[in-house]
């Protein structure tokens, strides 16, 4: 395959073929995912999306702890004769237009979604509006101009919500917005449960012990996400009786400009941070990788990393270094399932109440 985007599409086909011509026997066990990344020099989110397709198909069964199994081999027609697929009648282009995305969070969504819209006859056409709210508006006004026929929005951040987006409403067009929800405005939203992911961190800190546990977060301009990981945090330091610390609040980052240029400014702030706080301190919570990243590094410029243990949401799920924070694990590819669920229903003209879709984090312990 020429393109990254679809090593998982030549993973997949390889592993079925494989059962299907019974070099992999029912009840066989899979290879582990980290010998199937070195065997077919991909990355690990590219495995995990290949064995993820051929465990909605029933081919496989994956099994937490021990590993994918073999349950049965495929049927004998090609894949191509499937909805959604190159050599069939699609029925539609469904858009999707996301803030950003990155290995920590939204390249396993991406997928996800693509995948669902393949298996419902949809093809998916994928934009981003960088956190500008101009870019989002002509995204969103070109997509209905192709003529999809449903949308997906990863909202921008912002105090003022987006016309174009209100307009949607207005139009009764087919909309579901993804990882972020807007007040007062009637669309459906899925996304990760922010107050139970936070307050699952203060949990695991307290339980180890800690007891001084500050939160370092992003200026959250009104974002729905950022609200509900900073109002679990405080949730669960009062369930746990633990006193609150001060927060550091880093500046909300322009995906325009430079990671480099942000990374320089977070960790300035965080070690002034820690000059005045950090000595009562044996536990962070991060509400995003980033930030968490960030702190490390000033822990261990500080020689502090070995009395502080940082923890946030989601870590890095590329590379051999992955997993070395305690995290949680935003659900992608639950919450591409829903959402994708929600849209196609909306795409047939199904009545629906309008709600938002809460989807659980998963806990993941760190080296």
């Amino acid at each position: 395959m020429e393109k990254e985007k679809f090593l998982y599409e030549s993973v997949y086909e390889d592993l079925k073929r494989q059962i299907s011509q019974g070099s992999l026997k029912p009840d066989e066990r899979l290879k582990p995912e980290c010998e199937l990344v070195e065997e077919y020099q991909v990355s690990a989110i590219t495995v995990k999306k290949a064995l993820s397709m051929l465990a909605d198909e029933g081919i496989i069964k994956r099994i937490r702890g021990k590993g994918s199994f073999v349950t049965a081999a495929p049927a004998e027609e090609e894949r191509t004769s499937q909805p959604g697929i190159a050599g069939e009648d699609m029925k539609g282009t469904i858009g999707v237009i996301f803030e950003h995305i990155s290995s920590s969070f939204g390249l396993e969504l991406m997928y996800a979604l693509d995948h669902q819209a393949q298996k419902a006859g949809y093809c998916l056409f994928p934009c981003f509006s960088y956190g500008e709210r101009d870019v989002e508006t002509e995204k969103i006004q070109y997509l209905r101009s192709i003529g999809v026929k449903g949308l997906l929005v990863m909202p921008v951040h912002g105090r003022h919500y987006n016309t174009e987006i209100l307009k949607l409403v207005i139009d009764e067009f087919p909309t579901v917005l993804i990882d972020k929800a807007m007040e007062g405005v009637p669309l459906d939203s899925v996304r990760s449960d922010g107050e139970q992911c936070t307050r699952q961190l203060v949990d695991y800190l307290y339980q180890k012990g800690k007891r001084n546990i500050a939160l370092i977060t992003v200026d959250e301009r009104d974002t729905s996400s950022l609200i509900e990981r900073k109002r679990g945090f405080y949730q669960g330091m009062e369930d746990n009786q633990l006193s609150v610390q001060p927060e550091c609040v880093m500046p909300c980052m322009n995906y325009q400009d430079s990671f480099v240029v942000y990374g320089d400014i977070y960790r300035r702030l965080i070690r002034s941070y820690l000059q005045n706080y950090g000595k009562q301190l044996d536990g962070i919570v991060c509400s995003e990788y980033g930030v968490a990243m960030q702190a490390n590094l000033v822990l261990e410029e500080e020689y502090l990393q070995d009395s502080i243990e940082v923890c946030c949401i989601d870590e890095n799920y590329i590379g051999p270094d992955q997993y070395q924070m305690t995290h949680i694990k935003q659900d992608e590819e639950k919450i591409a399932r829903c959402a994708m669920e929600i849209l196609l229903k909306k795409i047939q003209g199904e009545a629906m109440e309008q709600k938002d879709y809460l989807i659980p984090g998963i806990f993941v312990q760190g080296k």
